[in-house]
């Protein structure tokens, strides 16, 4: 009789994902601090296109490659702008720019009320998993009302030193 070994499988971090994100929070300043404001929107332009296309086909194609694929994707897309604007671009191109930051423009209070709705899901969480804690006896909450108390301290302290001297 032969015994068959179980063999779990280790949640593994998503270094493709993580890799993803720090290219787009290089890539962006990079564009914006060596070329100009126009040359940021249309890589942001870029960005947002290729994210459009590599999400939709991973939602109907499901494969493991698409994100292996999407790493040479971003410096194709920075070296892509910098050609563009190593001259002087096409005109079609800086209206496509100053359109998509016009969009960008109105899409802003879309955003902020997202933010908003994600940092009110972070807090009850929190809430809810700050009750988990607190049943667990008085030892708890004691530490609890200490950490609170020390994180309020320091926001106050961080509000007053960085804030408007006249505050």
């Amino acid at each position: 009789m032969q015994i068959s070994r179980i063999r779990r499988n280790k949640p593994r971090p998503d270094y493709h994902r993580l890799s993803t994100a720090f290219q787009i929070l290089i890539y962006l300043p990079l564009t914006l601090a060596t070329l100009s404001k126009t040359a940021f929107l249309l890589q942001s332009l870029f960005l947002t296109i290729h994210s459009v296309i590599h999400g939709t086909l991973s939602l109907l194609w499901g494969s493991q490659a698409l994100s292996v694929m999407q790493m040479p994707m971003h410096p194709f897309l920075l070296l892509l702008c910098f050609n563009i604007f190593s001259a002087s671009p096409a005109p079609w191109l800086v209206t496509i720019a100053d359109w998509w930051g016009f969009q960008l423009t109105l899409s802003g209070p879309v955003f902020i009320v997202i933010e908003g709705m994600s940092s009110l899901l972070v807090v009850q969480k929190l809430g809810q998993e700050g009750k988990k804690v607190v049943s667990r006896g008085e030892a708890y909450q004691f530490a609890l009302l200490i950490a609170t108390a020390v994180s309020y301290v320091i926001s106050a302290w961080w509000m007053v030193d960085v804030g408007d001297p006249h505050f």
